[in-house]
């Protein structure tokens, strides 16, 4: 067998002494185990427009995922001010059916009926502290939201959010948005 590839001469060694593909195969294996990954923070804290006052601010920000709204695609995205947890929409939100809440891990549901902003943006200002406790300590957040037209009726949307970087983003919030060690 002839190759000519400006390969061929590895292809022809791993052929002749597969012994030592396995070697360099289990080797980089080795090496990529060792390497450290760092999960990508899913939460920072910058200074960003409030989508209520329309003033650039210290804010703690989640990613921005897309949802369904039952018609269409909208994003969302959490964003936490000190005062309260906002649930951030492009969609009109529907408060009909008293059901939009948020649930961090497996802890009890947090509800809340109160929208603003076009009624877009869904508000969480009840016992923050327990909330922040929350977060710093668990895994995801899940969001369930329900979009306006009522008729036809659609269903609750649940969206999760990864809490990673929550806390370390928190933390730089605290400090003004500086970062902390």
């Amino acid at each position: 067998m002839i190759l000519t590839h400006p390969c061929a001469r590895t292809l022809r060694n791993l052929i002749t002494h597969p012994w030592q593909g396995l070697a360099l195969v289990v080797g980089l294996a080795g090496c990529l185990a060792l390497t450290p990954v760092q999960a990508a923070s899913a939460w920072t804290a910058t200074l960003h427009r409030d989508p209520v006052t329309r003033q650039s601010r210290c804010l703690l920000v989640s990613e921005t995922l897309a949802t369904s709204d039952g018609y269409d695609s909208t994003p969302v995205y959490l964003l936490m001010d000190g005062v309260n947890l906002q649930v951030v929409t492009e969609s009109e939100l529907d408060t009909s059916f008293n059901d939009l809440r948020l649930e961090v891990d497996t802890e009890p549901p947090v509800y809340s009926n109160q929208i603003t902003h076009k009624k877009m943006i869904l508000v969480f200002d009840q016992d923050m502290p327990k909330l922040i406790e929350q977060f710093r300590g668990g895994q995801k957040v899940t969001v369930h939201l329900r979009f306006w037209p009522t008729w036809p009726t659609t269903q609750s949307f649940p969206i999760q959010f990864s809490l990673i970087g929550f806390s370390k983003a928190h933390d730089s919030f605290a400090h003004g948005c500086q970062p902390t060690s």
